[in-house]
């Protein structure tokens, strides 16, 4: 550590330590008994989305949705058990009112898409 983050006035605590909260995360969402492996996977790959991209709010649902799905698009149009587990989720979205319905859409065309270009 350098002399001047030592004497400096910012306050560290509050910073998330992006290896620390994903060992968490998998360990709490091992906890899960009536979860498949790959559901797990994908709530991992959500969680830690969400936490590093600080998505807050409902309304940034959305455009984390499509972001998810171009970051990730590839690997899950590769596994097709993550790909359905993702299509669940964004289904369990749309029924609490978080995600519309042409969002969703351009979602699974962006997926589609990764898909045709392997």
């Amino acid at each position: 550590m350098a002399l001047e983050q030592v004497l400096s006035d910012r306050d560290s605590e509050d910073e998330v330590d992006d290896d620390i909260a994903d060992f968490e995360d998998r360990r709490m969402l091992d906890d899960f008994v009536d979860v498949t492996t790959h559901e797990k996977q994908l709530m991992h790959l959500w969680n830690s989305f969400v936490r590093k991209q600080r998505v807050l709010a409902d309304g940034h649902i959305p455009w984390a949705c499509e972001a998810f799905s171009k970051l990730h698009g590839r690997d899950l149009s590769q596994r097709k058990a993550l790909l359905w587990c993702w299509r669940l989720f964004m289904v369990k979205l749309w029924n609490h009112n978080l995600l519309d319905a042409p969002t969703m859409d351009r979602c699974n065309l962006i997926l589609g898409n990764c898909n045709n270009n392997q």
